[in-house]
């Protein structure tokens, strides 16, 4: 028997546009554009998220949070985007935008997802990036993949879900060995034919295939760490989830020795991991 076969055309012909999709709000359009553009202004963003009250409450939740510890209270977007800058609030808009309404379906998928944005964010802060916001939301859309499997392709994703259940095989792996793609895969094509930045679909394509010669390998080697620390200490996490070993190349490109690894393991056993997005 063949084994079902998916690819990048079948992904981009089931897929609806995203200016029809009816999961994602339209101010979701405006702000991927922005993401590509930077001519736009503090002013042409808060006129764009205020269209959306949700988004904009979402938003100044997440600025008065004990995440930022700014002692005053922000009560504007404008003021938001002064205290927390222009790519902090792009990107919270951006990932809140597309996952909360699309992991609506699939609770494990999106606490998954929060988790691995805020160790992303720890470990994007251990390793000196400048961008840690922007590190945070390629996190929150990492599995973005497993999403659009299961609403397009559920029959094919059962097989290979329950492939890897049944060999004791990291979803990924099964998802290879049935469909000959992976989630990050079908992620990473779904948000280029979003037109996201390059920066972000990259290393949502390859945080299962780390690649340390690939253009934006520092931070697709974050994403890898993160989403695999993520579901080791998911302890409320499926039994049957194996945990991916963690790639020797990803540790080397971000200079991190096993024991310091070991180290942020802990301190990330102990970090409360409050939602990024809420």
């Amino acid at each position: 028997m063949l084994k079902p076969t998916i690819d990048r055309e079948k992904v981009l012909k089931a897929l609806p546009s995203i200016k029809s999709f009816p999961n994602v709000p339209k101010v979701a359009v405006p702000i991927i554009q922005m993401a590509n553009d930077e001519n736009k202004s503090f002013a042409d963003l808060a006129k764009v998220i205020e269209t959306d009250p949700e988004l904009s409450a979402r938003i100044l939740t997440i600025a008065n949070s004990g995440f930022y510890g700014f002692k005053r209270q922000i009560k504007s977007i404008n003021h938001a985007l002064v205290m927390l800058g222009w790519n902090a609030v792009k990107m919270i808009a951006l990932g809140s935008t597309i996952l909360t309404r699309m992991c609506a379906q699939d609770r494990a998928t999106f606490n998954h997802s929060m988790r691995t944005a805020q160790i992303a964010r720890f470990l994007a802060m251990e390793a000196n990036f400048y961008k840690v916001e922007e590190i945070a939301v390629v996190g929150l859309l990492h599995d973005f993949g497993i999403i659009i499997l299961k609403m397009y392709f559920p029959d094919e994703y059962m097989k290979a879900l329950q492939f890897s259940i049944d060999n004791g095989l990291p979803l990924h792996i099964g998802e290879r060995e049935i469909l000959n793609v992976d989630h990050a895969d079908v992620g990473g094509w779904t948000l280029q034919e979003w037109d996201l930045p390059e920066n972000i679909t990259e290393s949502v394509a390859k945080h299962h295939s780390y690649d340390p010669y690939s253009y934006h390998a520092r931070k697709t080697a974050v994403i890898h760490l993160a989403d695999i620390l993520a579901t080791a200490v998911d302890v409320n996490g499926p039994a049957w989830e194996k945990v991916p070993e963690i790639s020797a190349s990803a540790l080397e490109t971000l200079g991190f020795s096993n024991s310091e690894l070991k180290d942020m393991l802990l301190t990330i056993m102990k970090m409360k991991l409050d939602p990024l997005i809420v």
